[in-house]
């Protein structure tokens, strides 16, 4: 609405400004008109004041009496009812007076200054509070030693100009509103397309994030800005996308660690237990059990290392491949195994050193986790077997209890 409001303020200065033109135009064609009366109208005036009364030197003239009125003009004057003249001395005297009525209502005299100069054409009013206005103008009487002053009214030129006045101000009223419906029409409907921009926003805010914006015509402003805005949604949600993921990730990576910190908890605690206990008597499987611990104890750092870099990049580190033997994986595991479950009957076939490319820290966790299965879901006393095998270029792990299921 602003921008119909904007137009409608310049087409109404422009009609404004147009109109003004046009009534000060014909103001000053209607003024050179009623000046080019004055001055044809002098002989006409002149000879209606000798019909009827004294010359400008005072003696009477052919019409025999002074200060005559309602003379008619001649048949070859074209001046308007009302057309008033005067005669005056040298020094300014009025002699006499006449105006041509035409048979009409005879119209206030104009009221002329004491002095005027030959050829000066000025714009009087008439005597009394009538609103009537003439148009003066002085010239030298023939013969010389006076003035004929032809005065004219000017309320046929007003009665144009009020009616000028009044035809301009009905059409820039309906210029306006023809402009106004006009324009509110092509507003609407060229901001329907931010309409709908506007309503998708809104669904898109309310959640649905699939929304998307029809574009009819590309090549224009809103179509471009349709484009624009439909290819901002596509990177928002994607945008969604990826912190969902991550989130999901996160989660999972979360629930992961908290089942694997188990495992090297449980070994710990089995060894220290075996400490505590004085089965670790023996040099060796005190050494061992040392090893152990120190093992589980890298493994769980290792855990708390992939938490801190999922809080600071969002995924977990990748870690180079080594050589791993799988062997001694096994081997470590099934330690494991037996100092958390002393009773726990444990074989390992391992055979052979099993060496493989792989993080030995996520091999250890595989092998924790099958075994802490077998622990778990399994009766007491129920005997594990572990066993290792190369198949070609691969290596075989089997986890096997002897438990129901």
């Amino acid at each position: 609405m602003r921008l119909v409001a904007t137009l409608l303020a310049l087409s109404a200065a422009a009609l404004l400004a147009l109109g003004a033109i046009t009534y000060a135009s014909q103001r000053s064609f209607e003024q050179d008109r009623v000046d080019e009366q004055t001055r044809a109208a002098e002989p006409t005036v002149e000879h209606a004041l000798d019909d009827q009364g004294l010359d400008a030197m005072g003696e009477l003239g052919p019409g025999g009496q002074a200060g005559g009125q309602g003379v008619p003009p001649g048949p070859e004057a074209d001046l308007p009812p009302g057309t008033y003249g005067e005669r005056r001395a040298a020094d300014g005297t009025v002699l006499d007076q006449v105006e041509l009525t035409y048979g009409q209502d005879a119209l206030p005299a104009p009221d002329l200054p004491r002095r005027m100069t030959p050829g000066e054409v000025i714009t009087v009013d008439a005597k009394g509070d009538t609103g009537l206005r003439y148009r003066a103008r002085a010239a030298l009487t023939r013969g010389g030693g006076g003035l004929t002053i032809v005065a004219i009214p000017l309320n046929g030129v007003d009665e144009r100009l009020d009616r000028l006045l009044l035809v301009e101000g009905l059409v820039i009223a309906g210029v306006l509103l023809l402009l106004a419906a006009a324009a509110w029409v092509l507003v609407r409907v060229g901001l329907r397309p931010l309409e709908r921009i506007g309503e998708t926003a809104d669904a898109i805010a309310a959640g649905d994030l699939s929304r998307r914006v029809n574009v009819a015509a590309p090549r224009t402003e809103v179509g471009r800005l349709g484009l624009a805005f439909n290819a901002m949604l596509e990177r928002l949600e994607e945008a969604f996308r990826q912190r969902e993921a991550s989130e999901g990730r996160l989660r999972r990576f979360l629930a992961d660690v908290s089942h694997e910190l188990r495992t090297p908890l449980a070994s710990i605690r089995g060894y220290s237990e075996l400490f505590r206990i004085g089965a670790a008597r023996e040099r060796a499987d005190a050494d061992r059990a040392m090893t152990r611990i120190e093992e589980e104890a890298a493994r769980m750092g290792a855990l708390v290392e992939d938490l801190l870099t999922l809080a600071r990049l969002d995924e977990v580190r990748d870690r180079p491949a080594e050589a791993v033997d799988v062997a001694e994986l096994v081997e470590d595991a099934a330690a494991d195994a037996r100092a958390v479950d002393p009773a726990r009957e444990i074989e390992v076939d391992a055979g052979a050193a099993a060496i493989v490319l792989g993080d030995p820290d996520q091999l250890r966790q595989v092998l924790a986790n099958l075994l802490g299965n077998a622990l778990v879901h399994t009766p007491t006393g129920t005997p594990i077997e572990i066993a290792v095998r190369r198949n070609g270029r691969s290596v075989e792990l089997e986890v096997r209890d002897r438990g129901p299921g």
